[in-house]
């Protein structure tokens, strides 16, 4: 399957970026964490935390408004098949706090607590997310690897490219599989 343009031109080199970090909460759950810098103002970065026009750009489907309380429900689009008569299911969330445009925590029945917080820097913004999810320990690695891939994504959505989903498996993910060899190889 050959791939469209606008996946072309996105930089395909996982490595670019620091690697996240996994850290054990509880017998339960493990936290992943990253930490990055966008060279945009915290508001765009928000908005494309929030504005689901922007989120299918380098995330998933979004539905639901970004206030404490409210609905938060995401529809994951790098599934091999999505688009082509197999559709996946909505993931039911809930805002536990937002503040925009600095802190965005939601809780989700499938990828547990997402917390994204925002602080400016003179340079535009920088990023810590935290993921704290209730996995086996051997998916804690590929959790890592593809939060890392999506927020390289985010990157090239805020210079205004959109993933197209349709050729997601194809052309990003042997990019997963990069960056979840360097996760493998960076464990003790």
């Amino acid at each position: 399957m050959a791939s469209n343009a606008s996946n072309a031109e996105f930089n395909k080199d996982m490595t670019r970026f620091p690697l996240g970090t996994a850290a054990t909460v509880d017998e339960e759950r493990t936290a992943l964490t990253y930490s990055r810098h966008y060279a945009v103002a915290p508001e765009a970065l928000w908005a494309m935390l929030t504005d689901p026009e922007k989120t299918q750009m380098w995330w998933a489907k979004v539905r639901g408004q970004a206030k404490t309380g409210s609905s938060f429900d995401l529809k994951w689009l790098n599934v091999k098949d999505e688009g082509h008569g197999i559709e996946t299911d909505w993931w039911y969330g809930r805002i536990v706090a937002a503040d925009a445009p600095k802190l965005l925590e939601f809780s989700n029945d499938m990828h547990g607590r997402i917390r994204i917080e925002l602080t400016p820097t003179e340079t535009g913004t920088a990023m810590t997310f935290t993921n704290t999810v209730a996995v086996p320990d051997e998916a804690v690695l590929m959790s890592l690897a593809g939060w890392h891939v999506h927020l390289d994504h985010l990157h090239e959505a805020l210079e205004g490219k959109s993933v197209d989903w349709q050729h997601w498996w194809d052309d990003f993910y042997p990019c997963w599989e990069q960056i979840y060899a360097h996760y493998t190889a960076e464990r003790p």
